[in-house]
C-alpha cells in the first residue's frame, strides 16, 4: 500500500508534577530531517528521540515540538536573591535611586534549570511515541487517496498502450498485405515498436506490484517512470503516425502525473 510522507500527530499528558504537549508534523523530503522546537533536552535524550523517529518515520521533513510545564522545572536560589536585594537597597539608600527589581530575573543564578528526572523523560518519550503513531495513521489515510490517483493514471496509461499496439498491428498488416518488396519489409522493421510496447507493459505491471508490496519504495517507482518516459519518446521517434503520437504523448503525461504523486510517498 502507498504511504504518504505528509502527516500530523499530537499527544498530551498531565499529572500532579508535569504537563506535556507533543506535536509532530511531516512533509515531503528525499531524506529524514528532524527539526526540534522544544524546551531544553539533554543531548542523550534528544538523540534517543531522534533515532526513534528516524526508524519509525523513515523519510520526510519532520518538525517535533515539545512543551513541558513542571513545578520542579526551575530552582529558586533564596540566598543569592536575598544578597542581591540587600545590595539593591544599599545602592538606593546611598544614591537616592529607585532600581528596577525585575532585573533580578536576568541574573542566571536566581533561577536555575533543574533537569527532568528519568521518570519525566519516560513520560515525554511515551508522548512522542503516541504522536508518531497518530502521524503514521494520517500518512496511511493520505496514502490511500494517493493510491486512488495512482490507479486512475495507470488505467489511462494501459488504455493508451493497448491503442498504440492496435494501431501498430493494423499498419503492419496493411503493409504486409500490400505488394511485398524489400522496401516494405525494411520499413516495417524500422517502425517496429513491439519491444518498446512490451517494456512499457512490463513497467506498468512492476508499478502495480510495487503498490501492493509492503516494502514499497517511491524511489524505485520513480526510476520505473523514467524508463516509461524514455520508451514513450522512442515510440514517438520511431512510429511517425499522428494516431500513435496522440497516445504516446498521453502515456508520457500519465507517467509525469505519477511522478508528481511519487514525490508524496515514502
Amino acid at each position: 500500500m502507498l504511504v504518504s510522507m505528509t502527516g500530523f500527530g499530537s499527544s498530551n499528558f498531565e499529572d500532579a508534577k508535569l504537563s506535556i504537549n507533543v506535536e509532530l508534523k511531516s512533509f515531503n523530503s528525499r531524506y529524514f530531517e528532524l527539526n526540534t522546537k522544544s524546551f531544553d533536552l539533554s543531548g542523550t535524550f534528544e538523540y534517543k528521540i531522534r533515532e526513534y523517529l528516524k526508524k519509525k518515520l523513515s523519510r520526510g521533513s519532520v518538525t517535533l515540538m515539545i512543551r513541558v510545564d513542571s513545578k520542579d522545572y526551575f530552582k529558586f536560589n533564596q540566598y543569592k536573591t536575598e544578597s542581591v536585594l540587600k545590595a539593591y537597597k544599599a545602592i538606593e539608600n546611598k544614591y537616592d535611586l529607585n532600581l528596577n527589581y525585575s532585573q533580578l530575573l536576568r541574573n542566571n543564578d536566581i533561577l536555575s534549570y533543574v533537569p527532568l528526572s528519568t521518570s519525566g523523560q519516560k513520560k515525554i518519550f511515551k508522548a512522542v511515541k503516541e504522536a508518531a503513531n497518530e502521524l503514521i495513521e494520517m500518512r496511511k489515510k493520505e496514502g490511500m487517496q494517493i493510491e486512488k490517483e495512482f490507479h486512475k493514471y495507470l488505467d489511462v496509461a494501459r488504455k493508451d498502450l493497448v491503442k498504440i499496439e492496435h494501431i501498430q498491428h493494423k499498419v503492419h498488416t496493411m503493409k504486409v498485405n500490400s505488394k511485398s518488396n524489400i522496401d516494405n519489409i525494411e520499413e516495417i522493421e524500422k517502425i517496429d515498436i513491439s519491444e518498446e510496447i512490451d517494456r512499457v507493459n512490463s513497467h506498468l505491471k512492476q508499478i502495480s506490484q510495487s503498490i501492493k508490496s509492503p516494502s514499497l519504495s517511491g524511489k524505485k517507482i520513480n526510476f520505473i517512470l523514467q524508463e516509461i518516459n524514455r520508451e514513450s519518446n522512442t515510440i514517438l521517434s520511431k512510429f511517425l503516425d499522428t494516431r500513435v503520437s496522440k497516445h504516446a504523448i498521453s502515456l508520457k503525461m500519465q507517467a509525469e502525473k505519477l511522478r508528481e504523486q511519487v514525490g508524496n510517498i515514502l
